[in-house]
């Protein structure tokens, strides 16, 4: 599994943020793409979800264009519709695909149950605490069984104990789907990731790729200077 961009070209007006820019993603990992604000990591996300289409350039999901449903894409404030349940949020995508009353039940139930919102299925998003919209939020990217996952600061806003046990849904779920995360932040991104990307400069381009874990740590130097390169 793989989702590439291939020499993408994306301004906004006379702001250039990407120019003949390439990237890939495999799946069996989660990917971080780690960079400060700013420097176009929702952008990039935005791209390969196809919110916005670049001046050139295209994106690959396993070497054709995506076809739709194919991709999921959750974005920072997660866009939870504010008169709908948990429940009906997270049956969203399948109710618009047609999907039965009864299956997408059981299919949202399955989801919020992985993600630990089950008991909240019938409160509105208002009576939610931020941890807990992201979770229902990510159990409705979860439901739609896309190909591809991607998500935009998934822990904002989040409290520590909650930033862990989403992180954890998300390794899980890269087991079986591409997924794609970005943060800016750098000790989260060596702590999760499998594989982290270092999104720098003007136009963006990706200044350093390396393995998670402990070999991100010992490249921490590396890492920093390459984050806060102009």
């Amino acid at each position: 599994m793989r989702l590439e961009l291939r020499g993408i070209t994306f301004s906004y007006k006379d702001l250039l943020i990407f120019e003949r820019f390439s990237a890939s993603f495999n799946g069996g990992g989660l990917n971080v793409v780690l960079g400060p604000n700013g420097v176009g990591k929702s952008t990039l996300l935005k791209i390969m979800a196809g919110v916005l289409r670049p001046k050139e350039g295209e994106v690959l999901l396993n070497g054709s264009p995506p076809a739709r449903g194919e991709i999921s894409y959750l974005p920072q404030d997660n866009e939870l519709l504010p008169w709908l349940t948990v429940r009906e949020n997270v049956e969203l995508p399948l109710r618009i695909r047609g999907v039965n009353s009864a299956e997408s039940r059981r299919r949202a139930e399955e989801a919020m149950k992985l993600t630990g919102v089950l008991r909240l299925a019938d409160r509105y998003p208002k009576r939610l605490s931020g941890g807990e919209r992201k979770r229902a939020a990510i159990a409705r990217a979860f439901v739609a069984e896309a190909k591809a996952l991607l998500l935009d600061e998934p822990t904002a806003s989040v409290d520590p104990a909650g930033k862990e046990d989403i992180w954890g849904l998300l390794k899980e779920a890269a087991k079986e789907r591409i997924t794609v995360a970005v943060t800016h932040d750098v000790a989260e991104a060596l702590l999760v990731g499998d594989v982290i990307y270092v999104l720098a400069g003007r136009p963006a381009r990706i200044a350093e790729v390396t393995e998670g874990g402990e070999r991100a740590w010992g490249r921490l130097r590396s890492i920093v200077e390459s984050y806060y390169r102009r």
